[in-house]
C-alpha cells in the first residue's frame, strides 16, 4: 500500500519510527514535509513543498480553503495577515496528491497544511486519518477522519462487566487522568534548544505554521497579565444558594479540539455571552478557566465576565473535582469533560456532535437559542436522563471498541510515546487499519 504521513514539527518523529515499521512490512512510505527543520531521517520519499518568496496574487477565492484561514492558529491569535500563502501551498498539495495516489493520508489536523491536505483528500475521494487520544480509556487512541472527531474502524475489544466498571470507578473518582494530561515532558535544555530550532525556523523563511518570536512574546506577556486580572476577581469556590449552576468550562486556545472539530464555536466569549444572556434569573453560569490557560483568556473576555452579574468565575487554582459536585449542567464544545459527565450521571450539551453523544446524558445542540432552556428545564425538574450503570458500561465499551491500544504524543511532550513498547503496539494499530481497509477494497 502507498502510505503518505504529513509532517507535524516533533510528531514526526513518532511517525518516523512507525514508519520504519510499516516499510518493513511491504509498505511504500511517502512524506509532505511544509516545515524544513522537521525533515525525517531514512530512505523515504519526501516531498518538501519550498517557501513561498513572494506574496501570491491573482488566485480566485475558494469557499473551502477561506474556512481553513477562518479556524487557522495563525490568522486567529498570532495577527497573520497575509493569507494568499493558503492558496500557494494548495496548489502544491493538490497537484502532489493527485500525481502520487496515495492509498492512506495519516496526519494530525491541526496545522494549516494539514487542513489543506484534508480538504483535497475529500474531494479526491482519499482517506485521511488522524491517529489521536481517545482520551478515554486511557493508554488508547483513535484513527480519526479527516477533520473530524468521528472514529474510523477499531480494534472491537470488549471490556469485561468487571473490567468496565473499574474504568468507569476511576474516571468518575478522579483516580486517572487522560494520556494528554500527564506527559513526561523534555528537559530545560531540550525545551530551550527548541525554542532556538523555531526562531532558527522562522528566519529561514517558516513564517506559516511558526509565528513571529516577537508577537509570540506580545501575546505570552498579555495573557500572563490576563490570568492576574482574572484571579484577582474570580472566587476561589461557588457560593450560591437556591440557584441553578451551569458550568462552561473554557478549552485552551489555539487546540484543534476547539480550533478544528468545533471551529463553529470556536470564539469562546461569543458563546459565553450568549449563554449568559440566554439563562434565566434561577440560574447562574460558572466559567472555569483551563489550569494552563492561553489565549482564549482574552482582555474583552476577563472584562465581560468580570462585569457581568450572572456569572462566576473561577480561579485557575480551583480544581474541578472542587467545583464538579455543586454544578447541575454542564456545557462544553469538545472537552473531556463530557465523558466524565456522562459516567457520573451529571447532566451535560456538547456543542459538536461527537461519539459521546451516543450516552443519552450527553446532549448535542445544533441551537444553543431554540434548546437551552428546554435542557435547564428537565434539569430543574428531575427528567433529564440518568444513565444506568448498564450504559454505562456500553458507553466505555463504545470507546474501548473503536480505539486502540497504543499513546499518541510527540517525544518533545511525552518521551514514553516512543519506548519500543508502544512504538510496537500503534504500529500493530496501524496494520489493522490498512488491512482492513485494503480487505474491504477487494471485496
Amino acid at each position: 500500500m502507498k502510505l503518505l504521513f504529513i509532517e507535524n514539527r516533533h510528531k514526526t518523529f513518532l511517525f518516523e519510527l512507525i514508519t520504519n515499521q510499516l516499510g518493513k512490512n511491504g509498505h511504500e512510505i511517502h512524506w509532505l514535509i511544509q516545515n524544513k527543520q522537521f525533515i525525517p531521517s531514512g530512505n523515504a520519499k519526501k516531498y518538501i513543498i519550498d517557501y513561498p518568496s513572494t506574496e501570491i496574487n491573482g488566485y480566485k477565492k475558494d469557499q473551502a480553503i477561506e474556512d481553513i484561514i477562518k479556524s487557522d492558529r495563525q490568522f486567529n491569535h498570532f495577527n497573520k495577515q497575509d493569507t494568499s500563502y493558503f492558496y500557494y501551498y494548495n496548489d502544491k498539495i493538490e497537484r502532489y496528491l493527485k500525481e502520487l495516489k496515495p492509498d492512506f493520508v495519516f496526519g494530525e489536523s491541526t496545522a494549516f497544511h494539514e487542513l489543506l491536505t484534508i480538504n483535497n483528500c475529500k474531494k479526491q475521494q482519499i482517506l485521511y486519518l488522524n491517529p489521536s487520544t481517545c482520551r478515554y480509556p486511557t493508554g488508547r487512541f483513535s484513527f480519526y477522519k479527516y477533520n473530524t472527531l468521528e472514529p474510523y474502524l477499531g480494534s472491537m475489544e470488549v471490556l469485561s462487566d468487571k473490567d468496565a466498571n473499574a474504568i468507569i470507578d476511576q474516571i468518575v473518582n478522579r483516580k486517572t487522568t487522560p494520556d494528554y494530561m500527564k506527559p513526561s515532558p523534555a528537559s530545560k535544555r531540550t525545551i530551550i534548544k527548541d525554542k532556538a530550532i523555531k526562531i532558527y525556523s522562522y528566519a529561514k523563511g517558516e513564517k506559516y505554521n511558526t509565528p513571529s518570536p516577537l508577537t509570540k512574546y506580545r501575546l505570552e506577556k498579555e495573557k500572563e497579565n490576563n490570568i492576574k486580572l482574572w484571579d484577582a476577581f474570580a472566587k476561589d469556590k461557588i457560593d450560591v444558594e437556591n440557584k441553578t449552576i451551569l458550568l462552561y468550562p473554557l478549552q485552551m486556545q489555539p487546540e484543534a479540539n476547539i480550533d478544528v472539530w468545533g471551529h463553529e464555536h470556536r470564539n469562546q466569549l461569543q458563546l459565553i455571552k450568549s449563554i449568559s444572556n440566554l439563562i434565566p434569573k434561577n440560574v447562574v453560569l460558572v466559567v472555569k478557566p483551563n489550569p494552563k490557560s492561553k489565549y482564549e483568556l482574552s482582555r474583552d473576555l476577563v472584562d465581560y465576565v468580570q462585569n457581568s452579574s450572572n456569572i462566576i468565575a473561577l480561579q485557575h487554582k480551583v480544581k474541578m473535582d472542587e467545583v464538579f459536585p455543586h454544578v447541575d449542567l454542564v456545557v462544553t464544545v469538545t472537552g473531556t469533560i463530557a465523558i466524565e459527565c456522562i459516567l457520573s450521571n451529571k447532566p451535560v450539551v456538547t456543542m459538536t456532535k461527537t461519539i459521546n453523544n451516543c450516552a443519552k446524558s450527553c446532549i448535542y445542540i445544533k441551537n444553543i437559542t431554540t434548546e437551552l432552556q428546554k435542557i435547564i428545564d428537565t434539569v430543574n425538574n428531575n427528567t433529564f436522563h440518568r444513565n444506568t450503570n448498564q450504559e454505562k458500561i456500553n458507553f466505555i465499551n463504545a470507546l474501548n471498541a473503536t480505539s486502540y491500544k497504543g499513546v499518541i504524543s510527540d517525544p518533545f511532550s511525552d518521551k514514553n510515546c516512543i519506548s519500543a513498547n508502544n512504538i510496537e503496539l500503534v504500529t500493530s494499530a496501524f496494520i489493522n487499519v490498512i488491512e482492513k481497509q485494503h480487505g474491504q477494497k477487494n471485496i
